[in-house]
């Protein structure tokens, strides 16, 4: 439940950053979700391309394919239960990808991503909710929950090659 939380922030699978290409990720595939980030130089802006548990890749305008290492950044989050309590929450974020070979070579791409999406509160959701806002919530079942929030970030590059 947590990556569905992330997910649309990073496509949060958007915080699984490997090093690896995907072979058949493209970026229209209906299985992933984009970020379009703004690049230090070289590179300048581009499409991050997230796949569900797989590698993260960004292309360019030019068809050039990139490496994504890792997310750091700040994300804020709301939860409002219909007929219930809101609950919001603020996070700082890393997730880089370890590794020798590639510090000082990679390049930081700005971004902030909002997102919004509605659930119903049922069985299988009900006790992640619970331990994470450390409240009773079984009177809600059935109750459409609403996740927002913004995660304001910084995407690490590589560009192979370089």
């Amino acid at each position: 439940m947590r990556l569905l939380i992330l997910a649309p922030v990073l496509a949060i699978a958007l915080l699984g950053a490997s090093s690896a290409l995907p072979t058949s990720a493209a970026p229209d595939n209906k299985n992933t979700d984009t970020i379009d980030v703004s690049c230090d130089e070289p590179i300048g802006d581009i499409t991050i391309t997230t796949m569900p548990n797989e590698s993260v890749t960004a292309f360019g305008p030019d068809g050039r394919v990139f490496v994504v290492k890792g997310f750091s950044g700040e994300s804020e989050l709301t939860i409002e239960i219909e007929d219930g309590p809101t609950f919001e929450f603020e996070e700082e974020e890393e997730d880089l990808v370890p590794g020798k070979g590639f510090q000082g070579r990679l390049i930081e791409c700005s971004f902030t991503e909002e997102f919004t999406e509605e659930h119903t509160l049922d069985e299988e959701t009900l006790p992640f909710l619970e331990e994470m806002t450390g409240e009773e919530l079984d009177e809600f079942l059935g109750a459409t929950v609403t996740f927002s929030g913004t995660f304001t970030g910084t995407a690490h590059v590589l560009t192979p090659g370089r």
